[in-house]
């Protein structure tokens, strides 16, 4: 993981969410849950990181999760593969089994949305 995109991200994230600075924001702050991001400005921030960084990341890799060939379970819910690869490509641990769209959502943090960054630079 390039850090000087988790840094990069963290000081556009600052006026964004009204912070008085980017060492408020860890790594593992979740933005929804943690920095208190709303949906309107889930579009500042990806408007922001397409200028920095000349990415577009659309609310679907963030908010959703591809399921594969089998499609989401019945209950709409995360089973443990899904988590692990979730987790995997996030390069986190913090999405279990049983948690819901909304659940993912409220827990994306700096670090999944860099690690994001980072894999479209690639």
């Amino acid at each position: 993981m390039d850090n000087n995109i988790e840094q990069r991200l963290k000081e556009l994230l600052v006026p964004i969410l009204g912070l008085d600075s980017a060492d408020e924001i860890s790594s593992d702050s979740a933005l929804v849950r943690d920095l208190g991001a709303e949906s309107i400005d889930y579009i500042e921030i990806l408007y922001a990181i397409e200028n920095e960084f000349g990415v577009k990341i659309n609310m679907s890799e963030i908010s959703s999760y591809d399921c594969g060939p089998d499609g989401p379970p019945a209950d709409g819910r995360l089973t443990e593969k899904l988590a692990e690869r979730i987790n995997s490509e996030f390069g986190g641990s913090q999405f279990k089994a049983g948690m819901t769209t909304t659940d993912i959502f409220q827990l994306i943090s700096v670090h999944n949305i860099a690690v994001l960054i980072e894999k479209k630079l690639a």
